[in-house]
């Protein structure tokens, strides 16, 4: 299980690295965080959706504002949006203060949602870039079934 568990670890900081963000700089000291997966991995609070810190909540809300204005009818503004999303999401990971349950929910919902955000400003064709905005569209939509 822990090798398991290194592995994913690993895999998730080689992924991040390439957008200057690893793991371990938002790790909070929680080394052993239990898991790291997919947003399939995700779950409720007791029936309840998680509790978000305010800055997580306020660049989540800033993110959606972004995607939802944004020009989704050219590669070129899908792009755009990819790359504004990158920002924001670079924000959101280094202003975080969460720690415990949420805070892993939370990681594993940003395993899945990050990659997509790159894929979206490194979209080369405009199908592919709308796919990829209808992957967001659809990760927005759990994020608001599972966090508050």
């Amino acid at each position: 299980m822990k090798k398991s568990i290194l592995v994913a670890l690993m895999a998730l900081s080689a992924t991040f690295a390439n957008h200057g963000y690893t793991a371990e700089e938002h790790s909070h000291g929680h080394d052993s965080h239990g898991s790291v997966a997919t947003q399939t991995g995700l779950s409720l609070n007791n029936g309840e959706r998680w509790e978000m810190d305010d800055h997580t909540r306020t660049m989540s809300q800033m993110m959606q504002q972004t995607f939802f204005a944004a020009d989704h009818s050219t590669l070129g503004g899908l792009n755009a949006a990819g790359t504004a999303l990158e920002q924001q999401m670079e924000k959101l990971i280094t202003g975080c203060t969460m720690t415990g349950k949420a805070h892993e929910q939370l990681h594993v919902f940003l395993n899945e949602h990050v990659t997509t955000i790159n894929a979206l400003a490194k979209a080369d064709d405009y199908a592919s870039a709308r796919e990829n905005a209808i992957r967001l569209k659809g990760q927005m939509e759990t994020y608001q079934k599972h966090f508050k």
